[in-house]
């Protein structure tokens, strides 16, 4: 199988009308302009600033045949000593860059959230492990048990509920439908069908808003941001004093 010098060529720096015309140069030998274009088939005045360019990288020369202006790509050994010296060059100005990191980070205004994905089999361990992570004292949550024990798996679930059960967290949960299972501490509060349906889950911990999505492939969201969590919080407050209000007598 032929070897895609193109490819290479352009994986090594050259844009691919460079790549183009020094490889179309090498074929034809020394030529025209003109001959170079129609071969690399671009225009003639983009061939010559092309050139221009492949000259300041030393991979093509000129010289006079009478009165003709003639280009020669030089041979591929001057080409691996240019993209040689272009990988030291740019080591050394990523190591410039490495040592300015902090500096940099000084410059970074306001919080940046961090949005981490999760989907199959790791999207309900990454929650666990990550709720533990931040030994949050507080945690609320939105959840919708009957989708909860109709799409998630029974054992699966078994395996991550521990995580939480070992914690020592204030935990309260607003939920649609009927837990098959009342934690002992947990706070409940059972939503009004007539708020609407969802399928999902929604976590408020410690700087962190989760989302989970039951139904199709498990996938799970985590927001790490103190201004979405501190916002959350405050909508999850509401919706907690709303639902206990109206579960109570009188």
């Amino acid at each position: 199988m032929p070897t895609d010098f193109f490819s290479m060529f352009t994986s090594l720096g050259l844009s691919p009308t460079e790549a183009k015309v020094y490889l179309s140069n090498l074929e034809l030998g020394p030529t025209s302009v003109q001959d170079i274009a129609k071969k690399a088939d671009i225009s003639r005045t983009a061939a010559y600033d092309v050139i221009s360019a492949l000259q300041g990288y030393g991979l093509v020369s000129t010289f006079k045949q009478g009165k003709k202006t003639l280009f020669a790509a030089e041979d591929p050994e001057r080409a691996v000593a240019y993209f040689r010296s272009s990988v030291r060059k740019f080591r050394t100005k990523l190591e410039d860059f490495e040592r300015t990191m902090p500096e940099l980070k000084m410059m970074i205004g306001g919080e940046r959230p961090v949005v981490r994905f999760f989907e199959g089999k790791e999207a309900l361990p990454a929650l666990f492990y990550d709720l533990a992570s931040t030994k949050a004292e507080r945690f609320d949550e939105v959840s919708n048990y009957d989708d909860i024990y109709e799409y998630l798996d029974p054992e699966h679930l078994k395996d991550v509920q521990h995580i939480l059960d070992s914690l020592s967290v204030h935990t309260r949960i607003l939920h649609r439908g009927d837990t098959k299972r009342m934690k002992p501490g947990v706070e409940y509060c059972k939503l009004m069908p007539e708020l609407g349906d969802f399928h999902g889950d929604i976590w408020i911990y410690s700087n962190r808003v989760a989302f989970v999505s039951f139904r199709g492939k498990l996938v799970s969201v985590i927001i790490e941001s103190e201004a979405f969590a501190d916002t959350a919080r405050v909508l999850f407050e509401a919706a907690w004093k709303i639902c206990s209000y109206k579960r109570s007598p009188g």
